[in-house]
């Protein structure tokens, strides 16, 4: 497949054969369509992460990249589907801490190891959680929202993008540490919530600054902290958890991208110096990553697999520490 094919042509003139050779490099990689697998809805942070990427990768590379939604069971549909695929580099997954750091921690029986299913192949972008709620909840702060969860507990219920999802799981450590009950609704991806938040069946969530960003600029939505270090340049004026009480609480993801394993090394570096050069383009930055309210990736594509391998140690110890809270 990765070794040049030599095209011969033969003449016989005055009995005297003429051999030419040319080089033509016709079994380089890709051939044909690429699938990359967002395990997530169309519409929704991954989405609108994913098929900016693909256009990019398309139209700087001559590659034919597609798209393809596979939500459900916390994204175990699309992880699933991909740890089983051939391992030729045609069948990638945009993967997250969802399923790659968060599932393992969260569920006993997944349908897949993401230690041993996949090979990293470059991280694409980061992102900060930011804590929001329904327009008309009368709370401006995370103090008030505390105060009112507290004068009625489980009367106010927070949405998650699954059970087990870093929504949920950040949500129900933001309760803990607020002393608050709230009723958890899961739905099967961040952008269905959000008609449930807007309307107001829902108040409260938790998410990538990414999907709300946009109904929290049309007060659709209301933006009450930002679940990370510092302010985010999205919503400047949202300040972080730490400032707006809670010391030291941090709420973090990432998207990337990972092939099956046994992908052969050189498609993999291939395709990880590719996706790499492409998450850090001034274009890519300013219309997808500053648009959507992400991070720009910081992890490097030979530094990937050792941050996958922590940010499942991190979660795990996360999650067993909680213990019975989420279930």
């Amino acid at each position: 497949m990765w070794k040049k094919m030599v095209v011969g042509l033969c003449i016989s003139f005055l009995g005297i054969n003429f051999c030419f050779s040319q080089d033509k490099n016709s079994g380089t990689f890709p051939q044909h369509i690429i699938k990359l697998i967002v395990p997530f809805t169309p519409g929704g942070p991954a989405d609108n992460l994913a098929r900016p990427l693909v256009e990019m990768l398309n139209k700087r590379y001559g590659y034919q990249i597609i798209v393809e939604n596979k939500p459900g069971a916390n994204t175990a549909i699309a992880a699933q589907y991909v740890a089983r695929s051939n391992p030729d580099g045609y069948t990638l997954l945009l993967a997250s801490d969802a399923g790659m750091s968060l599932a393992p921690a969260t569920q006993k029986n997944i349908p897949y190891d993401p230690a041993k299913d996949f090979v990293a192949v470059s991280m694409v972008g980061q992102l900060t959680q930011v804590l929001f709620v329904n327009a008309n909840l009368p709370v401006k702060n995370v103090k008030e929202l505390a105060a009112l969860a507290r004068k009625s507990p489980n009367s106010l219920s927070y949405a998650s993008y699954g059970i087990g999802s870093q929504s949920h799981v950040s949500t129900e450590a933001m309760d803990r540490l607020l002393n608050i009950e709230m009723v958890h609704i899961p739905y099967i991806g961040a952008s269905t919530a959000f008609p449930d938040l807007i309307s107001g069946n829902t108040q409260v969530m938790m998410s990538a600054i990414s999907g709300p960003l946009p109904y929290i600029r049309a007060n659709k939505l209301k933006a009450l902290a930002m679940v990370g270090p510092e302010r985010h340049k999205s919503l400047p004026d949202v300040p972080t958890i730490s400032e707006a009480g809670l010391p030291g609480f941090e709420s973090r993801g990432w998207f990337g991208i990972v092939a099956p394993a046994k992908t052969p090394p050189e498609i993999v570096k291939l395709l990880s110096e590719k996706i790499w050069e492409i998450s850090q383009t001034e274009d890519f930055i300013s219309q997808v990553i500053d648009r959507q309210g992400f991070d720009v990736a910081k992890v490097k594509p030979t530094d990937f697999p050792e941050f996958l391998k922590q940010d499942r140690i991190k979660w795990k110890t996360l999650v067993d520490q909680m213990g019975s809270a989420l279930n």
